[in-house]
């Protein structure tokens, strides 16, 4: 196994994060990576289609990054305390803030989920292809709904 330096640890901030948490932090204590949690948020850009309410939710989207920034700094504590840990809001297309984080931070794996069935983004699809069609370092993608509870057959 390559060791790892820097671990970029992608949450959405819902309840589904579980999974990615214990990938994360074993992949850590395996290899004394530093981890990188990180949060991206749309842009605001992507509101402009909203006409004259652009302005209101201009400041609704930069007033809600803080708020954004404070519960990754608290996810940070409660999950990797004991570990080196430096939470990341970022803005922007989720694949494309990724890999510039990966080129900006040397991260050298990327960990995210697979898809958010409660929260307004998910990680599914055409996001994750892209990210790891476009990515140079390995993208481990957690599924959503993640078992590993397996009886192998004998005869295969």
């Amino acid at each position: 196994m390559s060791s790892f330096s820097t671990i970029a640890c992608c949450i959405d901030l819902t309840e589904n994060n579980e999974d990615i948490v214990s990938y994360c932090r074993e992949m850590a204590e395996l290899t004394g990576a530093k981890i990188i949690l990180v949060h991206v948020l749309p842009p605001v850009g992507s509101f402009s289609n909203y006409g004259s309410g652009y302005d209101k939710l201009k400041k609704v989207a930069e007033d809600s990054r803080s708020e954004t920034e404070k519960h990754v700094r608290e996810f940070a504590a409660k999950y990797f305390s004991d570990l080196p840990c430096s939470p990341l809001v970022l803005t922007g297309r989720i694949d494309e803030a990724i890999n510039e984080l990966v080129d900006k931070k040397c991260a050298d794996l990327v960990i995210m989920g697979s898809l958010n069935t409660h929260g307004l983004f998910n990680f599914s699809g055409k996001t994750s292809a892209r990210l790891i069609n476009r990515s140079r370092v390995p993208v481990m993608i957690i599924p959503n709904d993640l078992s590993l509870e397996c009886s192998p057959e004998e005869d295969f």
